[in-house]
């Protein structure tokens, strides 16, 4: 009797796990993203800046941390004079190369209270978490679970040192919930824009503002700041007229993104090169991520050269004729925005009020994502370049400040000044 019942729950723990693997659900309980970091309290009482970050290392180096670092440092400013700044590192720590690209910044231990200038402290084990708090720490977050864990910690901070201490900045570069079903995950992401810290959001575009007031949510005080082109894009940006472009279809390829749709592009370029009369003579590629090659129709495939440096990016997108970039969700994607700059006709999506078609000749906004609706009109862009190679590089730019040296955080005073309120 006990061995027929061990073999039946044998069975049932076995189709547990096909099942579990079918539908893709984890039945792990824990949640190890928001385990809680701890304040305790720091001997130093000085203004400090902290950043909340999952991870500075080179292979999470996209778009998004490089302007968390990039509105960080304009906070450690300090409103014209610069005080301390702190970097938490909540899921990775950096290794020697990555450590390369913050000269002056010192790795600390959670748990030493220290009052070095410029540190990078890594609290990257989730169960107690502690990092060392004075009445002057304020914290900027750079995603959901970084702000979760950010929010409780402020409360502790808050019970230690006065009301004073209640308040936070929260870069926000997309609307994070929807990178999950309507789960545990969508409530928690969710719940970090209604809690009782007060929140300063610095949103990333005005789309993406839009979109949140559209939905209800409503902050005392809130920054917007626009995309801008990457200094070091902009330095291969003046030499587009003087390269010729070639066959080339360019694919943002990233198929761990869900929201980037990858399967999606792949579809339709299955169409495409199916009717495309001479497809084969077209190169097609895929950065962003590094995947296998994919063949398709007569003889084409998309060819990964995965994630490339700033200045490999830029050669491809000097002799690159068609951009191929998909971002289901409010924010606006900085790549479909460096295509159209860089004289590609780029083929992106529309959703909710974002529309990027307004913001550069070049772009064509889908209201329809479709596989048949992307291959026709690639196809109409093929032909486009066929009969003249240059109209990608006729395209005009309708956002006069993306290419600006102007500061791109001109409210930065501001937000300081309401982080950092005179102490009672």
């Amino acid at each position: 009797m006990i061995e027929k019942i061990s073999n039946i729950l044998r069975r049932y723990n076995f189709a547990r796990q096909i099942y579990r693997v079918v539908k893709r659900i984890d039945f792990a309980y824990s949640i190890p993203q928001i385990s809680p970091i701890h304040a305790k309290k720091s001997r130093f009482i000085d203004k400090r800046i902290n950043l909340v970050i999952p991870s500075i290392n080179k292979e999470h180096f996209f778009g998004g941390v490089s302007t968390a670092l990039a509105l960080f440092k304009a906070l450690a400013g300090g409103n014209g004079k610069n005080i301390p700044a702190r970097i938490l590192l909540t899921d990775a720590i950096p290794g020697e190369d990555d450590l390369k690209e913050f000269p002056g910044y010192k790795m600390i231990s959670s748990e030493e209270d220290s009052n070095e200038e410029c540190q990078i402290v890594p609290i990257v084990h989730k169960y107690q978490r502690k990092v060392f708090t004075g009445p002057e720490d304020r914290f900027l977050s750079t995603s959901w679970w970084t702000a979760y864990c950010t929010i409780h910690m402020v409360d502790q901070q808050t019970k230690l040192f006065g009301d004073a201490c209640n308040r936070m900045g929260y870069l926000i570069q997309d609307y994070e919930p929807g990178f999950y079903n309507w789960s545990t995950h969508y409530a928690l992401a969710e719940s970090t824009y209604r809690s009782n810290v007060l929140t300063f959001p610095i949103f990333n575009s005005t789309f993406l503002r839009d979109y949140f007031k559209n939905k209800g949510y409503s902050f005392e005080k809130e920054f917007v700041f626009e995309p801008r082109l990457h200094p070091m894009l902009k330095k291969y940006l003046v030499s587009k007229d003087k390269v010729e472009k070639d066959q080339r279809i360019l694919i943002y390829g990233r198929p761990s993104v869900a929201r980037n749709c990858f399967p999606l592009i792949v579809e339709s370029m299955r169409i495409w090169a199916s009717e495309q009369t001479d497809s084969k003579k077209w190169d097609v590629i895929s950065v962003g991520e590094t995947h296998k090659n994919i063949p398709l129709e007569k003889g084409t495939a998309i060819r990964s050269l995965g994630k490339l440096s700033l200045q490999d990016y830029a050669r491809q997108l000097l002799r690159s004729a068609i951009g191929i970039s998909l971002m289901v969700s409010p924010h606006p994607s900085y790549i479909p925005l460096e295509m159209a700059h860089f004289g590609l006709l780029t083929i992106t999506n529309t959703y909710a009020n974002k529309d990027l078609s307004s913001w550069h000749e070049n772009i064509l906004s889908l209201d329809c994502l479709t596989p048949d609706r992307i291959a026709e009109v690639l196809l109409s862009c093929v032909n486009q370049f066929s009969k003249d190679p240059h109209i990608g590089l006729k395209g005009q730019s309708l956002v006069l400040n993306y290419y600006s040296d102007s500061e791109m955080f001109p409210f930065i005073g501001e937000l300081f000044e309401n982080l950092f309120p005179p102490l009672q």
